[in-house]
C-alpha cells in the first residue's frame, strides 16, 4: 500500500511539473517506396509543414504530437519510345496528413534527445506523371488512385537538437508498415529533416 501511495505521489508531482509547448515546423522528406523486384524505385524529394505539441513530462523525457502535411512518394524509370536511349522519371506523389506520436529522451539536459513512437498518414491526395510526356498527347487513365490505401501506418525515429529557446532541429526516418496501396507491396520509407520553432 504504501509502495502504491509513493508511485501515486511521484505521479503527480511529475504531472505538476509538466509544461505544455506548442510549435510549428517545416522541411523536406527524402523518401521512396519498398516495391517488389520488377520496379526500380528510386529516391524522391517533398516538402513537409505543420505544427507540433510538446508535454514535458521530467528533466529526460516529452511527449510530442504533431499534425503536419507530407509530401512522399518514389520514382522510377521509364522509356516513352522504344528507340529511346536514356529513361524518363516517372514520379508517383502521395500527398498525406501525417500524426506521428514520438516520446523525446534527453540523455543530458534539455538539448540533444533520441526521438521515437509510432505515426498514422491520411492520404489526401494522389497523382503520378511522367517527365517529357508530350502536353498535346492524352495518357490513359488507369485509376492509380483507386488502388492506394487511406491509411499509412509505421514506425518513426530519429534525433533533434533544441539549438535555442525557441528553435529546434529534428531528424528522423519513417519506416512503413502498412501498404500504400491495395495491390501490391508499396510501403513509404525515408528520412525527414525539419526545423521547428516553439512559442
Amino acid at each position: 500500500m504504501r509502495f502504491i501511495c509513493l508511485l501515486a505521489a511521484l505521479f503527480a508531482c511529475s504531472v505538476a511539473r509538466a509544461q505544455w509547448s506548442f510549435g510549428v515546423k517545416a522541411g523536406v522528406g527524402i523518401t521512396t517506396q519498398r516495391i517488389s523486384s520488377l520496379w526500380n524505385s528510386n529516391k524522391k524529394t517533398g516538402l513537409l509543414a505543420g505544427a507540433f505539441a510538446t508535454y514535458e513530462l521530467n528533466d529526460h523525457f516529452d511527449l510530442q504530437g504533431e499534425l503536419y502535411y507530407a509530401n512522399r512518394g518514389h520514382k522510377t524509370d521509364i522509356y516513352l519510345e522504344a528507340s529511346a536511349t536514356s529513361p524518363s522519371d516517372w514520379v508517383f506523389t502521395y500527398h498525406y496528413l501525417c500524426l506521428p506520436l514520438m516520446l523525446k529522451y534527453f540523455p543530458t539536459g534539455k538539448t540533444i534527445y533520441i526521438a521515437a513512437g509510432p505515426h498514422l498518414g491520411y492520404l489526401i491526395n494522389y497523382k503520378n506523371d511522367i517527365k517529357d510526356w508530350p502536353k498535346d498527347e492524352p495518357r490513359e487513365d488507369l485509376d492509380w488512385h483507386k488502388e492506394c490505401n487511406r491509411l499509412d501506418f509505421g514506425l518513426s525515429a530519429g534525433i533533434g537538437a533544441i539549438v535555442s529557446k525557441n528553435v529546434m532541429v529534428d531528424v528522423r526516418y519513417n519506416h512503413g508498415l502498412t501498404n500504400a496501396t491495395k495491390n501490391g507491396e508499396f510501403k513509404n520509407r525515408g528520412m525527414e529533416v525539419s526545423v521547428g520553432y516553439m512559442f
